[in-house]
């Protein structure tokens, strides 16, 4: 417990309640004066934070919340752009994390090879499809996968998911278990919470 109260602690300037600074998102003022999500929280300047709830970013776009922070009147924000650049940074951050996971040989592509291995019971943490996969690869993904209790993350394109795991076209991929599938996992999840998906 001692090491949660020794983290830097801010206040969400949606909700105003404090969390651990680590759980927040960052925002700074770029030198041009506009807003940046500096969603890894290393770039400089006075930072105002938010939770990872879209509902938090919208409040403090609504309350000008963002501008008092910062002390800059002339701020224009469109706070659906801004929870959309949120979410576009969460999926680039996935897309690394898939790349690091092809560079340690902690992933495996390919819709037969993903479907064998979870037929015969192989050990996936987590599935992830492309947008345009055919239907009916997907159904029968999503069901060997369902019957492992294996998450499924659907995003992306084929050709995008190749590009990433250096490969051609991939409509779908598996991780083996450990960190950076419980990385990934991670950040699904805070991508399905600003894009709003269930």
């Amino acid at each position: 417990m001692s090491q949660t109260r020794n983290q830097p602690q801010r206040t969400c300037v949606g909700c105003r309640l404090s969390r651990n600074r680590s759980e927040l998102l960052r925002f700074v003022l770029s030198p041009q004066q506009q807003l940046l999500v500096d969603y890894r929280q290393k770039l400089p300047g006075r930072g105002v934070y938010t939770c990872f709830d879209p509902d938090c970013v919208v409040k403090a776009v609504e309350r000008k919340q963002f501008q008092r922070a910062l002390k800059i009147e002339n701020l224009a924000l469109d706070k659906e752009a801004l929870v959309t650049e949120i979410a576009a940074e969460i999926l680039q951050k996935i897309e690394n994390l898939l790349g690091m996971a092809r560079k340690s040989a902690q992933v495996v592509s390919g819709g037969q090879m993903v479907l064998n291995g979870l037929k015969t019971g192989g050990a996936y943490a987590l599935v992830v499809m492309s947008q345009d996969i055919s239907e009916g690869v997907a159904e029968k993904i999503l069901s060997a996968a369902q019957k492992n209790n294996v998450d499924i993350f659907r995003a992306l394109s084929k050709d995008r998911m190749g590009k990433i795991l250096g490969k051609g076209e991939r409509s779908v991929a598996a991780l083996v278990p450990g960190q950076l599938a419980d990385a990934i996992r991670h950040e699904i999840q805070g991508y399905k919470r600003m894009s709003r998906e269930n």
